[in-house]
């Protein structure tokens, strides 16, 4: 299983650690949904009687935020349109997030499987993503109980390093599959059929018989008789398929934030690839180097992305303070059409990746397909957990900010 986990690492953009290599526990994650528990501290949503909206807070187990949502849209009899909500969580563990309806809502229709509504309450505005202070985690690694003097050493050193790498974890690329970077370069080359067709089968990593079946006769139609019934976006895109019999527009029948999703990964693989390759370069990671962007970090590490400040050769010394004491935070690229590439050091390692990727920054503007496209962002380095201790039960429990992944610096200790 580590093998696995480390190897798909590598697969998408993730290498190196913060603490020692050789310091680790020996532990795993997620054997059951009660190993990995998130609760969402939501930015701001309050209870108004004279609402419009509905606001739902609700436990799940096992359901990917996606396809919860398509779930509860059919149970409402409503768009999925009018369903938001404030962060992403994938599948495996359990989660208490926010969702609003853009309706009123009959509460008998709310007994959902695997899940417990814990509120309803009337609201005055929808959720849009990234409406989140953070999550509050607890998370069971079932580690050896010798190693647990290991635990405060390794979190010293992350924490003397400038904290963990901010690395896009293996549930922005697929849980399961882990190819949607894959998929996302493939819509930023043009070739939308192959997009499609490697979301359905893709040759190198699926083995079930169903999907094999697919890619040997390329019959959508038949396929839809054989893809079981919970893989809905599948399905969809066979049924697309199947009705029109090409491929051009086939992403339309998937929500929007699906679709970009393809998009969205592929951008995450080359700012792991970027942060590999600073980790591996200079280390330390509040370390300011010539030609940083930096951002303002609150308590939580979310960071103000109007807050840029530019390394100027002057001013190095100062960012360095104010790095080192976590208040700033350099930045590295999250390739879009309207992301620069700066000079100096960090220009060279941005510039060095997207050359070996052969890929240009304006390929992000889709031209066939303008709902795909993304204008790319700054995403910062590193990152600290707060309030972060062992519970009685040998737990993990800390806090993050928003966009942080829990398994980027739960992988410090047990080092895949």
């Amino acid at each position: 299983m580590i093998k696995d986990i480390k190897s798909r690492e590598r697969t998408v953009g993730i290498y190196g650690f913060s603490s020692s290599p050789d310091k680790k526990v020996d532990g795993s994650l997620k054997l059951d949904p009660e190993d990995f528990i998130v609760e969402e501290v939501p930015d701001s949503i309050n209870e108004d009687p004279n609402g419009k909206y509905t606001a739902l807070k609700i436990r799940l187990e096992n359901w990917d935020t996606n396809r919860f949502i398509s779930f509860l849209a059919r149970r409402l009899q409503i768009s999925k349109k009018r369903i938001t909500y404030a962060g992403t969580k994938d599948k495996r563990g359990i989660t208490t997030q926010y969702f609003t309806v853009n309706s009123t809502i009959d509460p008998s229709r709310l007994d959902l499987r695997d899940c417990q509504v814990l509120e309803v309450f009337k609201c005055n505005r929808m959720l849009k993503l990234g409406d989140l202070k953070g999550n509050n985690f607890t998370v069971n690694i079932h580690y050896n109980e010798n190693d647990k003097e290991e635990i405060p050493k390794i979190y010293d050193e992350i924490l003397r390093n400038g904290g963990f790498p901010n690395f896009f974890g293996l549930q922005r690329f697929g849980e399961i599959r882990t190819n949607t970077h894959k998929i996302g370069r493939l819509i930023l080359e043009g070739d939308i059929e192959s997009a499609v067709r490697t979301y359905i089968y893709d040759s190198e990593i699926d083995h079930e018989d169903y999907r094999v079946r697919f890619g040997e006769t390329n019959d959508p139609c038949l396929a839809l008789n054989s893809f079981p019934r919970h893989l809905s976006f599948e399905r969809s895109l066979l049924g697309y398929l199947c009705a029109h019999g090409e491929i051009r527009d086939a992403f339309s029948v998937l929500p929007r934030n699906l679709a970009i999703m393809f998009v969205h990964a592929y951008q995450s693989y080359i700012f792991n690839k970027v942060l590999s390759e600073r980790l591996s370069r200079f280390g330390s990671l509040d370390k300011v180097v010539s030609g940083d962007i930096l951002y303002k970090i609150d308590e939580l590490f979310n960071s103000a992305k109007d807050s840029e400040i530019k390394e100027n050769g002057y001013n190095t010394d100062k960012l360095q303070q104010l790095s080192s004491s976590d208040k700033i935070r350099p930045t590295l690229i999250v390739p879009g059409y309207e992301t620069t590439i700066p000079k100096g050091d960090e220009g060279e390692i941005e510039a060095h990746v997207l050359e070996n990727e052969r890929i240009e920054l304006d390929q992000f503007k889709i031209l066939n397909h303008p709902e795909l496209s993304s204008k790319g962002e700054r995403r910062i380095i590193s990152a600290k957990p707060v309030n972060f201790k062992i519970n009685k039960y040998g737990a993990f429990q800390f806090t993050l900010g928003k966009g942080i992944y829990a398994t980027s610096f739960l992988r410090e200790f047990i080092k895949f």
